[in-house]
């Protein structure tokens, strides 16, 4: 199953400001976290806007066989889960 997580956060309170934010970071998105929590990383994109009473957004697309795999692998970080499937698949219940 294929989904879209995305997380935000103000961008005063950026993990990667912060020596043990970039750690935290780096370990989660090791090749060795990913594969041992069982999900493909198909994509990852982040909005990060300088102005700092602005949000940042990372958008992670995710294959993995449900919801609960993926909340586990970002732990305590919040993430809005959804399942998505290809635009050409819906098009052809149209």
């Amino acid at each position: 199953m294929l989904f879209i997580a995305e997380h935000t956060h103000p961008a005063s309170e950026c993990s990667m400001t912060m020596p043990a934010g970039k750690d935290m970071i780096k370990d989660l998105f090791s090749e060795k976290h990913i594969s041992s929590a069982g999900i493909q990383l198909v994509g990852a994109y982040m909005s990060c806007p300088v102005d700092e009473g602005a949000y940042h957004k990372g958008y992670f697309i995710i294959e993995a066989p449900d919801e609960r795999i993926i909340k586990d692998f970002f732990g305590p970080m919040k993430v809005e889960i959804r399942e998505v499937k290809p635009f050409s698949e819906i098009a052809k219940t149209l």
